[in-house]
């Protein structure tokens, strides 16, 4: 494995998705060592994590900082727009799978078609009883 990829890479081994282990940044401290980012440790592309850590891996502690991206509910409301919901409804379905979301709402498959009869419905219902009421064609 890269040395370069290393954060991605053990994030992602983590179950974190692909966007937040991109986003991630590391650190590495070599025993009491002040901890340093690990673009500052190499500089050749090409280098593997053996080749880096062969020699200090038993004193080697890796620090990793996730970028954290502030949750829908803590926007104040001016900034709750079609494209921000839009987009982290994005993010979430990209970020989990179809099992991930399920436990996090589960609604079953058979509910969702129901719902969404009733939903037509209560539109149809709304439509029949006030707009062609108020235009004179009653039943």
């Amino acid at each position: 494995m890269l040395f370069n990829q290393l954060i991605e890479m053990a994030l992602l081994s983590l179950g974190y998705s692909h966007s937040s282990a991109a986003q991630a940044k590391g650190m590495i401290q070599v025993g009491k060592w002040n901890p340093v980012p690990l673009s500052y440790v190499t500089d050749a592309p090409d280098a593997t994590v053996a080749d880096m850590l062969q020699e200090v891996y038993h004193v080697v502690t890796l620090k990793i900082q996730l970028h954290s991206c502030p949750k829908l509910e803590d926007l104040p409301p001016e900034q709750w727009s079609h494209s921000t919901v839009r987009n982290a409804l994005k993010e979430l379905l990209k970020d989990m799978n179809q099992s991930s979301l399920a436990k996090e709402c589960p609604l079953s498959q058979v509910l969702m078609p129901k719902k969404h009869h009733l939903a037509q419905k209560a539109v149809q219902d709304f439509y029949l009883n006030n707009c062609i009421k108020n235009i004179g064609i009653a039943g």
